[in-house]
Parts: C-alpha cells; structure tokens; sequence
C-alpha cells in the first residue's frame, strides 16, 4: 500500500507546546523502530526465499533422477512442490519493490496538504520546486511535524502488508509441510503392505 501523499489520513491535533527536544527523540525512536521491523520482514522473507528454492530443487532433482519413487510417492511430492512454490511467491511479494506516485498540485504543497517525505511524493516535481517546498517545511514545524507522522502512518501500512504476507508465507509452509509429511508416510505404508 503506498503512503498517503497527504493528511487527510492524520488525525489533526495541536502541536504547539510540545518540547521540541522530546519530540525530535519521539520521531528518532519511531523512525528507528519502522526501519528495524522492516529489515527483519525482509530478511524473513529472504529465508523463507532461500529454504524453499533450496527443497524445491532438491525435490525436482531427486524426482527426476528416480522414476520409481516419482510414481510412488507422486502426491507427497505434488503438495510439496505446490507448497514451496506458494511459499515463495508470498515471500516475493513482501520484498518486491512497488514505485507509486503521490498525486497533488502545487495548492496541495503551498497550503501544507502533501508530504514531500516520501520520495514517490517529490520526484514529480522539478529541481527547484523541491527545494523551494522542502525549504517551506523546514520553516514551519507543525508542517514538517506532520509531514514525518504522515511519513511513520505510511510506513506503517506497508510494514502492516508485509507482515500479513510473512504470515501467509510462513502459514501456507507450515501447513503444506505437514501434509505432504502425512501423505508421504501414508503412501510409504502403502507401499510397504504391498
């Protein structure tokens, strides 16, 4: 989900008063507390990557090398192979790149309505016009305030997708494990009373 290019999204709430020293330490934890969940969200999906590209080729190398065992335990082999495929494509997805472009007009800009945090925000616009509106948000607090809250939400929303695709990647592994287990030790006494 791409972060919201302006701050309908953001509760309005006064910012005057607040002691700019514990609120700059504020926005550093959070900051550093978003980037951190994000590394480790792609860095599990990079090990679910890893494991699964691993037992799949194994799987299909081992597959193929015997054609007995192939025809014996086809099923397991099927749930598993389908397993780690549907596991890999959700951990893809956590760490697959999504460019998205704000939308806004430069009313939006001069009346403080867009964050120009998020580079997918900023890039639209031309050299200048990026310095002169980072310059207007350097220049009122409450606008560069909401502009880094507005920045964390949309961070937010994307740690909060990321996750529920870890969840699925990580589910659909553990489920899909279990029952090619079951099947290959059902098949293996079936082919043992024979």
């Amino acid at each position: 989900m791409p972060r919201p290019s302006n701050f309908d999204e953001i509760e309005k709430i006064p910012l005057k008063g607040f002691h700019e020293t514990g609120v700059n330490g504020f926005f550093r934890v959070v900051s550093n507390s978003l980037n951190h969940q994000n590394t480790l969200a792609d860095n599990k999906a990079n090990i679910m990557i890893s494991i699964n590209a691993v037992i799949l080729s194994i799987l299909i190398g081992s597959a193929t090398k015997s054609s007995e065992n192939w025809q014996i335990f086809f099923i397991p082999i099927i749930i598993f192979i389908f397993t780690t495929l549907c596991t890999t494509i959700f951990a893809i997805l956590v760490i697959r790149p999504t460019f998205v472009r704000g939308k806004f007009t430069q009313l939006d800009i001069d009346n403080k309505k867009t964050s120009l945090l998020f580079f997918g925000n900023f890039t639209s616009l031309g050299p200048k016009d990026f310095e002169d509106s980072m310059l207007a948000i350097l220049k009122d607090d409450e606008y560069l305030y909401r502009s880094i809250l507005a920045d964390f939400y949309g961070i937010g929303k994307v740690l909060e997708r990321k996750y529920r695709l870890l969840t699925y990647s990580y589910n659909t592994f553990l489920i899909g494990l279990a029952l090619a287990v079951i099947s290959f030790a059902f098949f293996q006494y079936l082919n043992y009373i024979n």
